[in-house]
């Protein structure tokens, strides 16, 4: 059976709606990852929803994909570029080249792959 467990007001309509987990081998997810034209919420899954404002994701930005790595880390992809947090809380960034953004994405455990216009490109 499916039960409503939260219900939560959004400031706006979104364009996406993720979960997450803190730690890929975990059961369940702990984030909810909500992303609207300019902006990207995190909410934290708890007794209570809540917003988590030290996640680390870019909140000004639109969010194309996100997910958790196999070491626990998350990955979030907007528009002009990828965010890698780590588990400790470093970020390290990887900026889109020239005026391309980045238009799809998608990632596993280990590997990401983007399209800036007609050009593909790869992570590990």
């Amino acid at each position: 059976a499916i039960s409503e467990l939260a219900m939560s007001e959004l400031p706006g309509v979104p364009n996406a709606v993720w979960t997450a987990k803190k730690k890929y081998s975990e059961p369940y997810d702990d984030y909810i990852i909500v992303t609207f034209i300019n902006a990207t919420l995190v909410l934290s899954i708890g007794e209570t929803v809540e917003e988590v404002t030290d996640s680390g994701f870019l909140g000004n930005s639109s969010t194309l994909l996100c997910g958790t790595l196999m070491d626990d880390s998350m990955l979030q992809i907007h528009p002009s570029g990828i965010r890698h947090i780590r588990r400790d809380g470093r970020i390290n960034e990887w900026k889109s080249t020239g005026k391309r953004n980045i238009n799809k994405a998608a990632c596993n455990e280990r590997q990401v792959v983007i399209a800036q216009g007609s050009e593909i490109v790869y992570f590990e």
